[in-house]
């Protein structure tokens, strides 16, 4: 059968789900993509079996396709078709793909090997689109990577009084923020894993035009789903117990750092000229109106700089992680920024300068 749609139609969607494909995995048939036209609907849907990305769209062709293309090759295609219609010939083994003067033929799997999912029954909160992609922009970079403790390797999320919280940590920094969801039932709190948080990263900053429409989550014990627009995402969650981060956060933090955020981040980007993948500490030397940075690495090289400050309390030295820092600066939106500290020993806690902040962030410091 051969089908004619807009280059446009299929280039998008497959740049936004052919990452959730792993052609390295034991079943060849998750390097495809699962390609369906039936009741004028076309689907395209990619799994890993931990995620599950699926894209619908009406299409004014009749007639019922399944098959299966390899999910890379077939994005790496259409993205590099000239032409502004598709022609896609689908044949026992094989597709052919033509635009223009272009023609690819490219071998194909069977759509009924393909799996597909059951989440099961769901708790469903929705939520503004808007609202949830400054949620994770503001945590997600926090999370732990391949960490042994599997359930740092994710976002937990939780609702606590009418506020969803997020709070992503490596052990070494934790960056929590809450937004208003309004008067909605509570759910189960979740631990959604770091390539699911991609992939909505992904498709959310795709339609970022259009960030006044509303998300549907559905969430049980084991399954998390999303629905957003064209798009509908299921993903295993994280099981296991993640850490009581409200402990993380003292009570008493004496010493108070205020400073102008995009003089700070400057002066954090001129020491990171000296770091390394090894090395990128910097280290702050806090008095009353002013704020000294300075940086070496293993070449016996060193970097130094000074800023103004408003800083009241005990004159100290500490470390930092220079990367850490400039993450959270770049997340937070006013104008100035705000460290507090115990000592020299225990984390800083990183605010902008409202009296009540949405995120707060934790960075522990290290030896310089």
């Amino acid at each position: 059968m051969i089908i004619n749609l807009p280059t446009q139609t299929l280039a998008e969607p497959m740049k936004n789900i052919a990452s959730v494909s792993d052609p390295k995995q034991t079943l060849p048939i998750l390097g495809n993509t699962l390609f369906r036209i039936k009741d004028k609907k076309l689907s395209l849907l990619s799994s890993d079996l931990e995620v599950e990305v699926c894209y619908e769209c009406e299409v004014d062709i009749d007639g019922e396709i399944s098959s299966t293309i390899p999910s890379r090759k077939f994005s790496d295609i259409l993205k590099s078709l000239e032409s502004e219609d598709t022609s896609l010939e689908f044949k026992d083994n094989s597709v052919v793909i033509k635009g223009g003067k272009s023609r690819f033929k490219v071998a194909t799997l069977p759509a009924t090997d393909f799996p597909i999912s059951n989440p099961g029954d769901t708790e469903e909160i929705k939520i503004n689109a808007s609202k949830f992609t400054e949620l994770v922009n503001k945590t997600s970079f926090s999370m732990g990577y391949q960490d042994a403790r599997h359930f740092l390797n994710g976002l937990y999320l939780e609702i606590s009084d009418n506020k969803l919280v997020a709070v992503a940590t490596d052990g070494h920094r934790l960056a929590l923020s809450e937004t208003e969801v309004g008067d909605i039932d509570s759910i189960n709190s979740c631990i959604i894993p770091r390539k699911c948080i991609s992939e909505l990263k992904r498709i959310l900053s795709t339609d970022s035009d259009n960030n006044s429409h509303i998300i549907s989550f559905g969430i049980n014990s084991k399954n998390l789903t999303v629905k957003t627009n064209d798009y509908f995402i299921k993903s295993k969650l994280i099981e296991g117990t993640y850490p009581d981060y409200k402990k993380v956060f003292p009570e008493n933090l004496p010493n108070v750092l205020k400073l102008d955020k995009s003089s700070f981040k400057s002066a954090l980007h001129r020491m990171s000229i000296l770091s390394s993948e090894q090395y990128k500490g910097v280290k702050l030397s806090l008095s009353a109106t002013s704020l000294d940075l300075t940086t070496t690495n293993p070449q016996q090289e060193k970097g130094e700089d000074n800023i103004d400050c408003t800083y009241s309390g005990e004159p100290m030295e500490v470390g930092f992680n220079l990367a850490y820092l400039l993450e959270v600066i770049d997340v937070i939106d006013t104008e100035n920024v705000q460290l507090r500290f115990d000592s020299q020993d225990t984390g800083c806690l990183l605010t902008s300068d409202e009296s009540s902040p949405s995120s707060k962030y934790i960075i522990m410091p290290m030896r310089v």
